[in-house]
Order: structure tokens, then sequence, then C-alpha cells
């Protein structure tokens, strides 16, 4: 479970560099990873660990509780590359607007970028042996800074995709196209 976490948090912090780049190959990743002393995550991470905390603080699901936690962690440290909906996003819940309206509101259906794949795997580690429940709290938990469908359809599958690599067992070779074909 742990490595879903620390896996997130690397793959975070070498490629931001290469944030909104189309392409880029090993040896660039290899080149800026020798050049850092020292890799920083970004907002990904940080919302990352703020799914985990409410999670774990409720015991499941609350959008209020996870929502506030975006809140006060992008309060404590907003230095960690959030773009500019986000923190919007924030002010208008910090300000009273609901968790589930906010994101709505500020895009007109909802942003449907890639920003609540990238903080889901608490979410496909929390409710592995469950894929309806699953499923919905993906998509519950992408309603607070992505409301748009593919926002929500790309957080759950990315859940799924962490909840099936979960409970496989770690010494058997992993088969990607029946991996795929799970999905």
């Amino acid at each position: 479970f742990l490595g879903s976490f620390i896996g997130t948090a690397v793959g975070d912090a070498l490629g931001a560099p290469f944030e909104g780049y189309y392409r880029v190959g090993l040896d660039e990743i290899e080149t800026v990873a020798e050049r850092l002393p020292v890799l920083t995550y970004t907002d990904d991470t940080h919302m990352m660990l703020g799914v985990a905390e409410s999670l774990l603080r409720c015991q499941g699901f609350d959008g209020e509780d996870m929502a506030r936690t975006f809140v006060r962690n992008y309060e404590d440290e907003p230095y960690r590359g959030y773009g500019p909906g986000p923190p919007r996003i924030f002010r208008m819940i910090r300000d009273g607007v609901p968790w589930d309206e906010a994101a709505g509101r500020l895009y007109h259906g909802g942003s449907f970028g890639n920003g609540s794949a990238m903080r889901v795997a608490p979410v496909g580690v929390f409710y592995r042996d469950n894929p309806e429940t699953l499923r919905d709290v993906a998509c519950a938990s992408s309603q607070i800074t992505h409301a748009h469908p593919l926002g929500k359809e790309g957080a759950a599958l990315q859940a799924y995709a962490i909840a099936l690599a979960t409970v496989r067992s770690p010494s058997s070779d992993l088969d990607r196209a029946e991996f795929l074909s799970r999905l």
C-alpha cells in the first residue's frame, strides 16, 4: 500500500520539471534527477496526502472533511505549484460555497483535467475490495476540484488501477493485457 503513495510522490517529484511537456525521454528524466540535490513534490502529492488524511480521519469518505483538508493544507503550503483554479475553489469553500458545488461554479460544468486522478491513490488503496464504492468515492472526491464527468471518470479509472495493483501478488509477473482488460 505504501508503495502506491511513494510511487506517486516520486513520480510527481521527478515529473514536476516536465509539467506541460508533450513527451519526455527517460534520459531527460535521469539527467534532471542526477542534477537536482533534492526532489520536491507538488500540489498533486500534497492533495494526495490530503485525501489519505481525510479517509483515515473519517474512516471513509466525507466530502466536507476532504474539502476542508485541501483548504487547510493549501493554506499551510501554498508554494506547492497549485494552478490558478484550486486556490480559487478553496477560497470559495472557505467562504461557504458547498464543497460539491464550487468547482462547477468556477468552471461551468467542471474542469476535466487530470488533477483528481493525480491524487486518487488513497481511494484505490482504501476501497480496493469494494469496486462500486471505490468508483463512487473517486468520483465524489474528484467533484471537489474537477466536476466534469471526464475528470471524474479519469480519477475512477486510476483508482481502480491502483486497487488492482495492490491486490495482486507481488511475486507474480504482470500480464499487461489481462490487467488492462480488467480496467
